[in-house]
């Protein structure tokens, strides 16, 4: 989901036909799109260019971006910047992944290109680059089969990550980004100072390694249909399949097994000799492959599907739906199931969860005039009434403090980095302690967020409290102004007197933050 700033950038490219670009930063190359975007029409391919530059064998063996590194990048973005000029772009949107985000100096790398480039790079989490895959893979396949089976697997290997979800019916329910990527292998191995045959021995053991603690978090055995995306995945299709040039490939897994074996065969030297691939193509080509082939082999899928498309395509999908407006309630699906299976593997009491955020969301729609947020805003206090409790699976005692911590470590599907410390915090405040000074993630916001924080937390603390029981006893709400206090009265089952006790004790914040008491009533029924 883009931020509110995307979004209004987003508006001005939907209103007329515009050349835009977006650029994907990632361990082994930077890549650019220009495409004509009209109306939140699919986008028109004007031109795709690419240049090699292995950032993730700085990041992955020393830590750094080298300033040799550094150089190449700055050349490499001058003549994507003379390209974008020449065609008259008037928006870049541009990301890095997994070689600047764990590059100890990406911050001042990424200030050194704005400052030659005038380009601004968003350095995007794991979630936000399995959504924007997903965006791409959807337009391609649209209604085939394999996207609503009940179980399918989107895989993409890269130089530095693994991003895989898995879809149930279409819809994303996991998704993750694992440090499996082809030249992160190659350096944390050192595979260059062995024999072929042992480096294929070590690539097999260590990705096995990998793979057994994938399977932990996602069902692969259960899977049934196997997409697969990445440069790499598509030359090996190319190759299997060089009769037509289709935007899905469908390789039966035997033909893609044969061929992994064959591949396994050759050195680099000899890569570079029968498919005319560049070095840094053939030091990456057989890993990837390692990956996708064992991948494949703990799925039941009988076959290998192919998609020509990539993050790029999935950005530039973004920009067209002017900030994802159009496919709303789509997206929206998309998130909360992604935070419903979170919920799962922390042993969540869902019935809970859900009644909650069902209860906050009532609220949110009945303040919409006091507060003035968006629909994002009614999204992230979802999410947070849905995973409020995540901490008692550490501890009982003080569980809003371990649940604040262990949202900000997770990766919910379609939420950035932002917005995850956001839910974080919201989700933190559910109980005891409002915000504070002194409680450094919430310092850590801006002060803009820290101002939607203490709405939201305002709101989920009394939706919680109206469950103090777990029981669902309050069916509804309504709110209405009396004087100087705020009159929200409890429509429900049973005796609402535990739940009117603990929303009364729990509307500090909410007075604090809307300006008016808070008085509850409730009948017994």
């Amino acid at each position: 989901m883009l931020t509110s700033k995307q979004a209004d950038a987003a508006d001005e490219v939907a209103s007329a036909p515009q050349l835009v670009a977006v650029l994907d930063m990632g361990a082994s190359a930077i890549r650019l799109a220009i495409a004509e975007l009209t109306g939140g029409r699919r986008p028109r391919m004007i031109e795709e260019l690419s240049r090699a530059v292995l950032l993730g064998r700085d990041t992955f063996s020393g830590g750094r971006i080298r300033a040799q590194t550094v150089d190449t990048v700055l050349s490499a973005l001058d003549g994507f910047r003379k390209s974008m000029d020449g065609y008259g772009v008037t928006h870049v949107r541009a990301a890095a992944t997994s070689a600047v985000r764990e590059a100890r100096n990406g911050d001042i790398f990424l200030d050194r290109i704005q400052r030659r480039t005038g380009i601004v790079f968003d350095v995007i989490n794991e979630a936000e680059e399995c959504r924007l895959l997903y965006l791409a893979v959807r337009d391609v396949l649209g209604a085939h089969a394999a996207l609503h089976s009940a179980r399918c697997l989107i895989a993409e290997v890269g130089g530095g990550s693994t991003s895989l979800t898995l879809l149930r019916r279409g819809e994303p329910s996991q998704s993750g980004v694992y440090a499996l990527g082809a030249i992160r292998v190659r350096q944390q191995l050192e595979l260059q100072r062995h024999t072929h045959d042992v480096q294929m021995a070590l690539l097999r053991r260590y990705i096995a390694n990998i793979i057994e603690e994938i399977r932990v978090e996602l069902p692969l055995t259960r899977i049934t249909r196997f997409v697969a995306v990445g440069g790499d995945i598509r030359f090996a299709a190319s190759q299997i399949d060089s009769d037509t040039e289709p935007a899905v490939r469908e390789i039966p897994r035997d033909r893609f097994v044969s061929f992994c074996e064959e591949i396994a065969r050759l050195d680099e030297d000899a890569l570079i000799d029968r498919f005319q691939l560049p070095p840094a193509g053939a030091e990456t080509f057989a890993a990837s492959l390692v990956v996708y082939r064992t991948l494949l082999s703990e799925t039941a899928a009988r076959e290998i599907l192919v998609c020509d498309t990539s993050m790029r395509a999935g950005m530039l999908l973004d920009l067209a739906d002017a900030g994802g407006r159009t496919n709303a309630a789509d997206f929206e699906r998309q998130v909360l199931a992604s935070a419903e299976s979170l919920g799962q593997r922390y042993r969540l009491d869902r019935d809970h969860g859900r009644h909650v955020a069902m209860l906050a969301v009532s609220l949110f729609d009945l303040l919409q005039d006091e507060h003035g947020l968006r629909p994002r805003h009614r999204l992230l206090l979802q999410v947070a009434a849905l995973l409020h409790d995540v901490g008692i699976y550490v501890s009982l005692r003080a569980h809003h403090k371990h649940s604040q911590y262990l949202l900000s470590a997770s990766q919910i599907f379609g939420l950035s980095n932002d917005e995850t410390a956001m839910v974080s915090n919201i989700a933190r405040y559910h109980r005891r302690a409002v915000p504070q000074e002194t409680h450094l993630p919430y310092v850590a916001l801006d002060r803009e967020d820290r101002l939607h924080v203490d709405k939201l937390a305002a709101i989920l603390r009394i939706a919680n409290a109206l469950d103090a029981e777990h029981q669902q006893k309050v069916r509804g709400v309504r709110l209405s102004r009396r004087d100087r206090t705020w009159l929200l009265e409890l429509d429900g089952t049973g005796d609402l007197t535990m739940e009117r006790l603990a929303a009364t004790a729990r509307a500090d914040l909410f007075a604090a933050t809307f300006g008016r008491e808070l008085v509850i009533t409730g009948a017994l029924t």
